[in-house]
């Protein structure tokens, strides 16, 4: 009984290997693409009219004067040890405020995360269940408009009715910072709703090609209770395909983070990365550029796992897989 376990602890360690060769893999390409940029990080710090000494002399003190692979390995080092250096346009330490950027966007991401998956997993085992009616075609019809609908559109949308049209809700969500959760409410419903109709599609096919399995025909020939039948036999099936579902939408939503964040004013991970980008400051872009690439092979990690866990014939393989 144990050998299938160490097969699988095997399978999960070499993908934590693998997740980590990623992680470095793109921390040398973020560094290596703002190392060739013909943009100068100390025009943003000291303004167009600074001497050559003195962006010499800044340089020099920021140590942006190194070689590259000393820089690297220096700025590589550091992010292991928790140190993500300090911002050349304000000289604060970077590492304070992307950990309180990246609680607030993780606040952002879990909550949509979450409310699209309450929303949609009821409406998607409905829909699946009444697969060709009236309901089953209106909900699936809304669920792709939503989906070709971009991020930005949905945002303004939102501004329009709740704050021009309701005002129930402040146009900016700078307030999350202050404890104001009525400035986290469009953000979050702008995210669930591109999330919900993602999972919705995935979770109602999972369901419609669970319940037409043999072993559920059969349930059903028994006389189980359509109760029984979708909770002990259709969801704990189909529940694979929406954990995968739900990772690849936590993936999507930090990319849709970032549009949203600068919409709503949202002082997360987004709007710092836009920030930092407009401004050249080349050390918080790569911070947040690493963190960020971090927190997706982390979600994948996390997904796997779970995967594994719900699906024993994936189990199996793994064991059963040569060394």
């Amino acid at each position: 009984m144990r050998f299938p376990w160490v097969r699988i602890t095997g399978t999960i360690v070499r993908r934590t290997a693998f997740a980590a060769l990623t992680v470095w893999i793109v921390s040398l390409v973020v560094f290596g693409a703002l190392n060739i940029l013909p943009a100068d990080p100390t025009t943003a710090a000291l303004g167009p009219e600074a001497t050559p000494e003195m962006r010499a002399a800044y340089r020099h003190l920021m140590n942006l004067d190194l070689p590259p692979i000393p820089r690297y390995l220096r700025w590589a080092g550091g992010m292991l040890r928790g140190d993500f250096g300090i911002s050349v346009v304000s000289r604060n330490p970077i590492g304070p405020e992307l950990a309180q950027r990246a609680a607030l966007t993780a606040v952002l991401g879990l909550a949509s995360l979450l409310l699209s998956v309450v929303l949609a997993l009821p409406l998607a085992v409905r829909s699946a269940r009444r697969a060709g009616r009236l309901f089953d075609v209106t909900i699936s019809a809304a669920a792709i408009a939503v989906s070709a609908v971009p991020e930005f559109v949905v945002a303004i949308g939102m501004i329009v009715v709740f704050v021009s049209g309701l005002r129930a809700f402040p146009v900016s969500s700078n307030g999350i910072a202050e404890g104001d959760l009525g400035a986290l409410v469009l953000p979050v419903l702008t995210l669930t709703l591109g999330a919900a109709a993602y999972v919705f599609r995935h979770a109602r096919v999972s369901v419609i090609e669970t319940m037409s399995a043999p072993y559920v025909r059969t349930a059903v020939l028994n006389g189980f209770s359509p109760a029984r039948i979708l909770w002990f036999h259709v969801m704990p099936n189909a529940a694979v395909v929406v954990v995968n579902a739900v990772a690849l939408n936590a993936i999507t939503l930090l990319s849709g983070v970032i549009v949203v964040e600068s919409v709503f004013g949202y002082p997360g991970l987004g709007q710092l990365l836009v920030q930092a980008l407009v401004a050249n400051d080349f050390p918080k872009i790569e911070a947040v550029a690493v963190v960020t690439t971090a927190l997706l092979v982390v979600i994948n990690l996390l997904a796997d796992g779970v995967v594994l866990i719900l699906d024993p014939r994936l189990r199996t393989q793994v064991a059963s897989a040569p060394r």
